[in-house]
């Protein structure tokens, strides 16, 4: 064995092992005779190999290391536990290198990217993920790496191929009920930040009509999607109701007014149906944006265009009698906000979603009361920068931790 040429190594493969075997008691035709040995059967036994490296050092002579796959595994493992991603990663590669053939081989291509996922290396995460895939394409690991896969697509903000890949998992025959809730909910993420409300809009019903046909037959271990479903059911009316203008003449408007306030209790009654799930993530976002939704439709009142024959006086006190008349939508606002808030101290859940409640709770009770002292209880953070009601939601792997899927044990892809 050559020990003077860094790099290089042995292979150490199978072995067979002998084992004794017991003597009959009759004997067989051409048997040996009675009371001679039997001849041991052969037992092959395969084993992991292992290699043996040799490399020079500085004070001369050479260090010699041995070790197999399981052990590369073992210690890429143990990294990526700690949080050191780099070493797993080099420590996986390291065992896929040398063993390709192992059975630890999947296992590290696919934790291999969970670390790149988790140190935010989305593409090199997908290679990973989609090597797997196509290795091993009817394994249980693949739907596995399809799911993360899908979600670093998302985190990348590219949504049509995040959609392509949950809709690829709705095809395999080995999904449960809570892989096909995920990926239902996963699939109208992608629709909704596209754009497609009304097919995300449906994608988020066929979620919750699948959970209804399978409640007799298997018990999904979270509500994590259901309520993120039902919750975008909400932020697409939401969304409609913003969109919704208010235009002039007054026939015209009082139809545009009528239809948005027929926006906003749908709206509304879907953030009520989120509620309902009692997931504390979900429904503290549900809660924060039923207030919003009152504060906006007063927001759209006060922006709405002045009939252009109020001029001088007339207009001003248009505008004042219209601020009277709409106070009432900013004291539904400031009440959904303290509601919020007092069921988030009830239920003991600390979330983002409550500093945005008090921040909202904290500027409308100064716009109504502005000498009145502002209850303690309900007073934002002092570090706590204003924040305007959220756009759109962070998608379900970059949320606010109380809203990640990971706040559900059940629903987490461990390390294999």
């Amino acid at each position: 064995m050559d020990f003077g040429n860094a790099g290089r190594g042995l292979m150490v493969g199978c072995v067979a092992l002998a084992a004794c075997a017991t003597t009959s008691r009759s004997v067989a035709p051409g048997a040996p005779p009675a009371g001679a040995l039997a001849q041991p059967a052969a037992v092959a036994i395969e084993m992991e190999p292992m290699k043996i490296e040799a490399a020079p050092v500085a004070t001369g002579g050479v260090q010699i290391e041995s070790f197999d796959a399981e052990e590369l595994f073992e210690h890429a493992g143990k990294a990526l536990s700690e949080g050191r991603h780099d070493d797993a990663i080099k420590g996986y590669l390291r065992l896929l290198d040398n063993f390709p053939s192992s059975q630890f081989a999947r296992p590290a291509v696919y934790n291999k990217g969970l670390a790149q996922r988790d140190k935010k290396d989305w593409a090199g995460a997908i290679d990973s993920f989609k090597a797997l895939i196509e290795k091993y394409p009817d394994h249980g690991d693949a739907k596995d790496a399809l799911f993360q896969m899908g979600a670093c697509f998302a985190e990348m903000n590219n949504w049509p191929a995040s959609g392509e890949v949950f809709s690829r998992l709705l095809d395999r025959k080995d999904l449960n009920g809570d892989d096909r809730v995920e990926a239902l909910a996963r699939r109208g993420f992608a629709q909704f930040n596209l754009g497609d409300l009304d097919i995300a809009d449906h994608t988020f019903r066929s979620v919750l009509a699948f959970k209804k046909d399978i409640e007799n037959v298997e018990r999904l271990s979270t509500d994590f999607f259901l309520a993120f479903s039902q919750y975008h059911l909400g932020q697409i009316t939401h969304r409609r109701f913003l969109a919704a203008p208010i235009r002039l003449p007054e026939t015209q408007m009082d139809r545009d007014l009528e239809e948005k306030a027929a926006l906003l209790l749908k709206a509304q009654r879907a953030y009520i149906e989120t509620i309902k799930y009692g997931h504390p993530g979900w429904a503290s976002a549900a809660g924060f944006q039923v207030g919003s939704l009152y504060e906006e439709l007063y927001d759209a009142f006060i922006a709405a265009p002045i009939p252009k024959e109020l001029r001088g006086e007339g207009r001003d006190i248009y505008v004042e009698e219209l601020r009277k008349k709409i106070r009432i939508l900013l004291e539904k606002s400031m009440r959904w906000q303290r509601e919020n808030l007092l069921m988030l101290e009830r239920i003991g859940a600390k979330s983002d979603w409550a500093e945005k409640s008090k921040l909202a709770y904290s500027k409308i009770f100064k716009l109504l009361n502005p000498s009145a002292a502002l209850d303690p209880t309900f007073a934002p953070s002092q570090a706590a920068p204003p924040s305007p009601a959220p756009a759109q939601p962070a998608a379900p792997d970059h949320a606010p931790a109380d809203q990640r899927p990971e706040a559900d044990v059940a629903t987490k892809r461990q390390i294999l």
